[in-house]
């Protein structure tokens, strides 16, 4: 049986709260047997992090646009692109 360890690198953070949000934190984490501190972290984890498509599209356009700029064989897209886009436009005349 393996056994891992997974590290999570945190940092202190004060934040001020005025009563209410104060009450209504501490009822939920009796509530959940939660700390306020694990209720505060996913509260901001749900409403900053990224959905998973926005990541997904970040990682894409820092590694994928461009990668084959450099390639000499495959000549000019556009003249490709034409040549598939033509006769399957629907004629709008008639």
């Amino acid at each position: 049986m393996a056994m891992y360890n997974t590290y999570i690198v945190m940092r202190r953070t004060q934040i001020y709260l005025d009563d209410r949000q104060r009450r209504n934190l501490d009822r939920v984490a009796r509530r959940t047997r939660r700390t306020v501190s694990e209720l505060i972290r996913e509260a901001i984890d749900a409403r900053y992090a990224a959905p998973p498509k926005e990541d997904f599209l970040d990682a894409l356009r820092a590694g994928a646009f461009g990668v084959w700029k450099a390639r000499s064989d495959l000549g000019p897209t556009d003249t490709y692109l034409r040549g598939l886009r033509r006769g399957k436009r629907v004629d709008r005349r008639v």
